[in-house]
């Protein structure tokens, strides 16, 4: 009678060891087959990873020299020596454009012009901070009340209008809200159109109550209203 030969029963720990095994051999096998893909994989992931620590390392280094510049320039606006400001924002513009600090100089730069009478370059750098500081609410309504003060000073009063209607419905939170109002107000008293500068006025006085704005709005507003009457009055 032969002999039963009693099969062995493998443990769970064997199993783990036998299939360990197989997968290391399996990862050998794959990189003797893909040695130069690998190897041109982990440089390129190299690469990548030095330039992006070089980009930020250099953006992080523009915006502080940004800073910095900017800092001299606004000296110089903040002492009324505009001319001397417009190059140092200048320099800010050309070699920091994309830095924070070089978007808000561009709005200074066009509040230089301004101030000294350049309103074709003005109106200019408004519209580019503008587009720049779009997504800043007080940066971006302080550009629109630099357009509408350019087109006020031009004379075009009702591009200027219609410039503080963008402050006035666009940024309900910005400070620059309230000289939107009193802005379009005087625009349109320049052109005669009292009626509706008393809508403004009445506005300022009921969006504003309390306050400064809307007892200066109360005193236009009696005023006009006594201009309007005198018109009627035949001569």
């Amino acid at each position: 009678m032969a002999k039963s030969i009693k099969k062995k029963r493998m443990t769970r720990h064997e199993l783990k060891e036998d299939k360990f095994l197989e997968a290391t051999k399996n990862f050998i096998t794959f990189f003797r087959a893909n040695t130069a893909r690998i190897i041109l994989t982990i440089i390129i992931l190299l690469g990548v990873s030095i330039a992006v620590r070089v980009y930020f390392s250099n953006r992080r280094n523009a915006e502080e020299t940004a800073r910095i510049k900017k800092l001299y320039a606004d000296a110089l606006f903040e002492n009324g020596n505009f001319k001397d400001a417009v190059g140092g924002y200048q320099e800010i513009i050309q070699l920091h454009g994309g830095t924070r600090a070089g978007k808000i100089s561009t709005l200074f730069l066009a509040n230089c012009y301004y101030f000294v009478g350049d309103m074709d370059n003005a109106l200019e750098f408004y519209e580019k901070a503008l587009k720049l500081l779009k997504k800043n609410p007080n940066w971006a309504s302080a550009s629109e009340m630099g357009i509408a003060s350019v087109y006020e000073q031009k004379g075009s009063f009702d591009a200027a209008i219609e410039s503080y209607n963008n402050v006035i419905s666009n940024y309900e939170n910005s400070p620059a809200r309230i000289d939107a109002f009193h802005s379009k107000a005087r625009c349109l008293e320049f052109m005669n159109r009292y009626p509706e500068a008393i809508e403004v006025y009445s506005a300022i006085e009921s969006e504003y109550p309390d306050t400064d704005f809307a007892n200066e709005a109360k005193q236009r507003i009696v005023f006009l209203k006594g201009a309007v009457e005198s018109e009627r009055i035949p001569k």
